[in-house]
């Protein structure tokens, strides 16, 4: 009797050291704007979970509570421009449109087992809309709902998501344009004004 509650303790203690679906540690999220490079520059790391632990197979990272994407290292990084096209990169911080989100990352453990999700806050799109500013142009309302109006007029008007696709252009001088079939989102709306200034600004679609 004696040997057998020996043996069931013995693998009731081996069981819990070794069945831990521990979380990953000490987060560490970082987003600047290269200026001199005119990028985004992003990087997320952790380290593993604290031992003992079950059977590690990899990490789970999570927009909202949207999977992002499953990988077994443990940091994720990258650059990218959404100025200037350069947008193959951006998908990570334009997943809710530009705006900000809190981010997650789980361990994830045989069995497709998920740990705890720890968080992170990711404050959108870092945009380099102040590099060239306008002292005579404003653009109101902003947000927008349907119209999107100028100070001035303006002209050769081009309308960027944050992928760098162009959604709307327009050649001619206008002083207010319709922005009413745009889907709700952050915009670069770029032009030139009368005194030949050009002029990128971000607005809201709402």
């Amino acid at each position: 009797m004696k040997k057998s509650f020996l043996f069931i303790f013995t693998v009731f203690t081996f069981s819990l050291g070794l069945g831990q679906i521990n979380p990953i540690q000490n987060l560490e999220w970082a987003h600047y704007y290269d200026s001199s490079n005119y990028r985004n520059i992003f990087s997320l790391s952790w380290q593993e979970p604290q031992t003992p632990h079950n059977e590690l197979i990899g990490f789970n990272i999570y927009s909202d509570n949207n999977l992002y994407r499953f990988q077994s290292v443990n940091s994720f990084g990258l650059s990218c421009n959404p100025d200037f096209g350069q947008t193959a990169d951006c998908s990570f911080l334009t997943t809710n449109n530009g705006y900000g989100f809190t981010g997650y990352v789980a361990a994830v453990y045989a069995g497709n087992i998920e740990s705890e999700r720890i968080p992170f806050t990711v404050n959108g799109v870092a945009l380099s809309v102040n590099d060239i500013k306008s002292t005579t142009l404003n653009i109101f309302p902003n947000p927008a709902k349907d119209f999107l109006n100028f100070s001035q007029e303006i002209s050769n008007i081009k309308i960027t998501d944050l992928f760098g696709k162009v959604v709307q252009q327009i050649s001619n001088s206008e002083k207010s344009i319709n922005v009413s079939k745009l889907a709700k989102g952050t915009y670069i709306i770029s032009a030139t004004t009368q005194t030949g200034e050009i002029i990128k600004k971000k607005f809201i679609k709402e």
